[in-house]
C-alpha cells in the first residue's frame, strides 16, 4: 500500500471508532451513598449550643450571653441532660436537668425536660456528624420559629 492509502485507512478507522463510542449520557447514575449512621445514631452525643435565631425581625437573636455555654447530652437510652454551663442565667436554676427524647418520626424530635413548660414542635433541619440544627415553634406563643444550632463536642 502506498503511504497515502495507509494514512487514509487509519483516519477512516479513527472516525469509525469515535462514531461507535458508547454514549455515557444514557448510563444509569450510581446511587447516592447510604449514610453510615441512622438519625438516631447521629443525634446521640454531647452538643454545645452555637446560636439561636428567630424569624421575628424585632428579636432575631434571642439567645442571652449566659446561654452561650449550654450543653445538651443525648444518650442512647432515650434520656438527655441539659447543662447550663459555667455561666448560669439564673443562679437558682439547677445546673443540669434530665429529660427524655424520641426520634421515631424523623425529622420530628420529641424532647422533654422538666424545665419545659411550653409545648413545642421540634423539626430537625440538619443532622450530621458535626451539626445538629432544629426549628422549634412554641404553640402557646406567636408563630415565631426559633432555630437552634448545635455543634458536637
Amino acid at each position: 500500500m502506498k503511504p497515502r492509502k495507509i494514512i487514509t485507512t487509519i483516519c477512516a478507522a479513527m472516525v469509525l471508532f469515535a462514531a461507535c463510542k458508547k454514549d455515557d449520557s444514557s448510563a444509569t447514575p450510581s446511587p447516592a451513598p447510604t449514610p453510615s449512621k441512622t438519625p438516631k445514631e447521629l443525634i446521640v452525643g454531647t452538643w454545645s449550643i452555637q446560636s439561636v435565631t428567630t424569624n421575628d425581625p424585632a428579636n432575631p437573636d434571642p439567645m442571652p450571653a449566659c446561654a452561650k455555654d449550654d450543653i445538651l447530652t443525648i444518650k442512647t437510652d432515650g434520656t438527655c441532660v441539659a447543662d447550663a454551663g459555667a455561666t448560669k442565667c439564673d443562679a437558682s436554676e439547677p445546673q443540669t436537668q434530665n429529660g427524655t427524647w424520641k426520634l421515631d418520626a424523623y425529622p420530628t424530635l420529641e424532647l422533654v425536660t422538666p424545665g419545659d413548660t411550653l409545648q413545642s414542635t421540634i423539626k430537625i433541619i440538619q443532622l450530621d456528624e458535626t451539626t445538629l440544627k432544629w426549628e422549634r415553634v412554641f404553640t402557646q406563643v406567636s408563630p415565631t420559629i426559633f432555630t437552634y444550632t448545635w455543634k458536637r463536642k
